[in-house]
């Protein structure tokens, strides 16, 4: 697991904090605030280069609970909160480009901790094939340069979407089981719903987000 670091960005009027160990670097502050948030300057964060306000409402967007704002005298304004609330009656996998699987919904993700079984209403899945902190996205991707446009394969079964519970189980050295009713979308607004599948996570299949039994060609290993 990813070492939790816990960091502290003072301003003139506001104080943000970020907790490494949660964030699922879903970019929405990035996307909210690009003046405040630059995940390539050291530091990333510039409280002084918006507003009070608007840092809240962009804060307020973030799914992973990792981000919270503070005026100068040290008053909580807004914590990002973790998307825990209740499941969606129909899990969704929605491919990112260049990035993780992002699943949605209502699915347990099995897992070799103490913790063993996870049940969220989010969880942001690496498919690069180079986090940290497998079977979760750790940001890697970047880094690496991993590509994939987020596209469905030409042949993927269309099937009509159902409801019901995903159990997401991270097989040893090998793809993402997914069994139950999931339904998986690109962006190029091609689906898929089966009640069964197997998703790459070593990064090299050549039917992302599908595996293709690469990985044992390669020797991936998690």
């Amino acid at each position: 697991m990813v070492e939790a670091k816990f960091h502290r960005y003072t301003g003139r009027d506001a104080i943000v904090t970020w907790d490494e160990g949660l964030c699922k670097h879903a970019a929405e502050c990035v996307r909210g605030a690009p003046a405040v948030f630059q995940p390539r300057a050291r530091p990333w964060v510039d409280p002084d280069a918006a507003s009070v306000d608007a840092l809240a409402a962009t804060i307020a967007r973030c799914p992973s609970g990792a981000l919270k704002l503070f005026r100068a005298d040290g008053t909580l304004v807004v914590a990002s909160k973790a998307s825990h609330g209740a499941p969606d009656t129909r899990t969704v996998l929605k491919v990112r480009p260049d990035g993780p699987n992002v699943f949605q919904g209502d699915f347990v993700v099995v897992i070799a901790t103490p913790e063993g079984t996870r049940r969220e209403a989010q969880a942001f899945l690496c498919r690069c094939g180079a986090s940290n902190n497998k079977p979760f996205c750790d940001g890697t991707h970047r880094k690496i340069g991993f590509r994939h446009p987020g596209t469905l394969p030409a042949d993927a079964v269309h099937g009509t979407p159902k409801t019901g519970t995903v159990t997401i189980t991270p097989l040893p050295n090998g793809p993402l089981e997914c069994k139950g009713p999931l339904t998986v979308e690109g962006v190029d607004g091609r689906t898929s719903a089966c009640d069964d599948t197997w998703l790459c996570r070593c990064g090299h299949s050549g039917r992302k987000p599908f595996c293709d039994g690469t990985h044992e060609k390669i020797g991936f290993v998690a």
